[in-house]
């Protein structure tokens, strides 16, 4: 049987108990160290900021330790943006990882800022690398993904990624019965994504919020009957 687990707590404290090299794949959104809330308008209600969204040595550290959780020969793929890559790059490049490709995501809609003196953001930035080398399964598909973001009336967290999206990504990347870990697993999608790849699932995240509102993605799989899952989500 497959296994499905949801952890209430600190990522960083509860990645050290992980054993090392027992992942087979991380697929994960961290914070982007830019002190983010959503102030658009079709938010309701409006989000709070997200734990742990400022800078600080924390991406060095989740770097270390997605290198050590690892299998060998396995992927890790970590959403981005532009004016904080460079950290991110630098920090994975640093833990000993092979930096692969950078993926672009092309959304169908623009994002909000600097509404008269910027140009309207339809990209976010996926970096793509390795521990050792792992052959993407399929043909070869190109570094651009087209998907809808997931609509403002629908999304349960401010970040909150497409499931079609990180399905495909995971079943680039790992074969059924696999370990997926998001160690800032939000409203669970990746768990989500990874059912529907027969991959077994590790998510974790501080906000118990959204980990309640997603576990219901979760227990109504179609596939969910294949998996023992265990959630520890604190009240």
């Amino acid at each position: 049987m497959l296994s499905g687990t949801i952890i209430h707590g600190d990522s960083f404290l509860l990645m050290q108990d992980i054993p090392s090299e027992s992942v087979d794949l991380i697929l994960t959104d961290p914070p982007y160290a830019i002190n983010y809330r959503s102030n658009r308008r079709t938010f309701r209600p409006q989000f709070d900021f997200l734990h742990n969204d400022s800078p600080g040595e924390w991406i060095e550290t989740f770097a270390r330790e997605s290198y050590r959780i690892l299998k060998p020969d396995s992927h890790l793929y970590c959403f981005t943006r532009h004016d904080v890559y460079i950290r991110f790059f630098t920090a994975f490049e640093g833990a000993g990882f092979k930096m692969k490709r950078t993926l672009v995501w092309v959304k169908n809609n623009h994002g909000s800022g600097d509404l008269k003196g910027d140009y309207a953001p339809r990209d976010e930035w996926i970096i793509f690398c390795s521990k050792g080398r792992r052959h993407l399964n399929g043909k070869r598909s190109d570094n651009t993904l087209f998907y809808n973001t997931v609509s403002s009336h629908q999304r349960r967290h401010p970040t909150e990624k497409p499931v079609d999206m990180l399905s495909f990504l995971i079943s680039k990347s790992t074969q059924p019965g696999d370990l997926v870990i998001d160690p800032f697993a939000g409203a669970l999608s990746t768990g989500v994504a990874a059912m529907d790849n027969n991959c077994s699932f590790l998510l974790l995240d501080l906000e118990q919020r959204y980990l309640s509102e997603g576990i219901n993605d979760i227990i109504s799989h179609p596939e969910v009957a294949r998996y023992d899952i265990k959630a520890e989500i604190n009240k």
